[in-house]
């Protein structure tokens, strides 16, 4: 799906005061990050590393992990592409409703795709599928499994191959399945960004970590300079200064605590529950088209239709918490709209 995702605020000729659409990084990228970027502009000049090697190794660090069980790829759809290719021709299972990406890669490389509710995953009730796809924490639902509940059902299949996409586990408080888990399980991918995080999503950088032979198989198709150069430059900052940049995850879930309470009280609107600092929100009426476009148009506040996540049934749009006074502007605005 090229078209129909958030942060597609170009598509429309009027400013925006504050987008939602996107989940992501509040404000934007550290200023730190953001100084640090700027004095490396000078190496556009010259290609990035092939393999991101530098990048590579940091990550193996900080993960405890062999640079062997880490591959870094242009953003986390990257990845997805390089999984459903090593695995061309495979069953594949998406655990929905969920992100587009899974199913669209899997069809290309020619997989056939089923969508399995998050019910039948918990039962283990997957069909003939050899590649199950899981978003955890989930977009667009905010749903999380847990890493031992995971990890079980991993090692109660060991010849389905687990892709789990932990792209939000840092707007989690959860833990996440943790990249050592891969070392003694073949059957187990984890795909990361770095991307939201750290608010830079037009670098493009993610990466993926998996037992050192399942990692061999799906490096045999990756490119040569597939991460440019300053994504790659923002890459190691982030993991050399930690402290400059860190997701303040805690505040962030506080006040989307505060934002779904607010909506709550608001008519004909029912926000769900989540785990993370985005959240649905479905509509008892209206169209969510209309009211993304309304938002647009009357206020310059994006949000995410939802519509083409497959596997809800109604009308819906995602919000991801901004700042404390943003918020309050789409909340005020929501009170403003009737279908």
């Amino acid at each position: 799906m090229v078209y129909g995702h958030g942060d597609d605020g170009y598509r429309y000729a009027q400013p925006l005061r504050a987008n939602f659409s996107s989940n992501v990084r509040p404000g934007g990228a550290p200023a730190a990050l953001l100084r640090h970027l700027g004095e490396q502009l000078g190496r556009i000049g010259t290609y990035p590393e092939a393999a991101a090697e530098t990048l590579t190794v940091l990550l193996a660090a900080h993960h405890g992990v062999t640079p062997r069980q880490v591959l870094v790829t242009n953003g986390a759809v990257g990845a997805i592409g390089l999984v459903a290719h090593a695995w061309r021709g495979a069953i594949s299972a998406v655990v929905a409703p969920t992100f587009a990406e899974y199913a669209d890669a899997a069809r290309i490389e020619q997989h056939a795709v089923m969508s399995v509710s998050r019910e039948d995953f918990t039962a283990g009730r997957f069909g003939a599928a050899t590649v199950v796809w899981l978003c955890n924490p989930n977009n667009p639902t905010g749903e999380v499994f847990s890493r031992t509940a995971l990890l079980a059902m991993v090692d109660r299949h060991p010849g389905v191959t687990f892709v789990i996409d932990q792209a939000y586990a840092g707007f989690c408080t959860e833990p996440p399945v943790a990249a050592a888990d891969t070392a003694p399980r073949g059957n187990l991918v984890l795909l990361h960004s770095l991307t939201k995080d750290f608010g830079i999503p037009g670098l493009r950088l993610g990466y993926l970590v998996a037992a050192e032979l399942t990692r061999a198989r799906i490096a045999r198709s990756a490119s040569p300079w597939a991460v440019n150069t300053l994504a790659l430059a923002a890459g190691e900052y982030c993991l050399r200064h930690p402290d400059e940049v860190t997701l303040p995850t805690v505040e962030l879930l506080a006040e989307t605590s505060r934002l779904r309470a607010a909506i709550a009280g608001i008519g004909g609107l029912r926000p769900w529950p989540t785990a993370t600092a985005f959240f649905l929100i479905d509509l008892d009426g209206g169209s969510s088209s209309l009211l993304k476009d309304w938002l647009v148009r009357e206020r310059g506040l994006l949000v995410r239709d939802a519509g083409n996540f497959h596997g809800l049934t109604g009308p819906a749009i995602r919000v991801s918490t901004q700042t404390a006074g943003e918020n309050q502007w789409l909340v005020e605005a929501l009170h403003a709209w009737r279908p």
